[in-house]
């Protein structure tokens, strides 16, 4: 269970990261100018992006949506019979050039009872307009908030849509 809970986290990691570059995106085509490097990335991580969360036991794929008012949700699968996952947390640029993400994680059985939870902070830095690397901690806690350890974690992500998803 520790190990499909830090794949999870570092799920909901990725994606948060990757939320951050569609406006830069959507900025660039707009003016019918991409930018040439990073440096000229301007905006904050709109719309959803597709990645990968790494962590010293192993990786997980994930899908976040970023949002224009500062907030990020977790694109999971819908829970099954056996249970599921949920995730939200907050963005904020840090300069033209980066941005910061952080949230929580909550799984849970198919009676809908928290199994463990986890809290990401990642640090993101554009990769041209359409991608993001980020690194940061994850910490994990089982179904009743005892902290089971903090983790590093590193992700990649790319946009795959500058319109973000509306999450519950």
């Amino acid at each position: 269970m520790f190990r499909r809970t830090l794949r999870t986290m570092a799920a909901a990691t990725a994606v948060v990261v990757s939320a951050m570059l569609v406006p830069a995106t959507v900025s660039a085509a707009a003016q019918d100018n991409a930018p040439g490097s990073a440096l000229d990335v301007l905006g904050p991580p709109i719309g959803v992006w597709d990645g990968k969360i790494s962590f010293p036991d192993g990786a997980v794929d994930i899908k976040l949506s970023f949002r224009l008012n500062g907030t990020l949700c977790l694109i999971a699968p819908p829970p099954d019979p056996g249970g599921g996952i949920e995730g939200s947390g907050r963005w904020r640029l840090t300069d033209p050039n980066s941005f910061n993400f952080n949230g929580r994680e909550r799984y849970f059985d198919g009676s809908g009872a928290t199994t463990g939870s986890l809290t990401f902070d990642m640090n993101a830095d554009y990769q041209g307009l359409t991608n993001f690397v980020a690194d940061g901690t994850a910490t994990l806690f089982d179904a009743q908030g005892n902290n089971l350890g903090t983790i590093p974690t590193t992700s990649r992500f790319k946009r795959i849509s500058l319109v973000p998803v509306n999450c519950q």
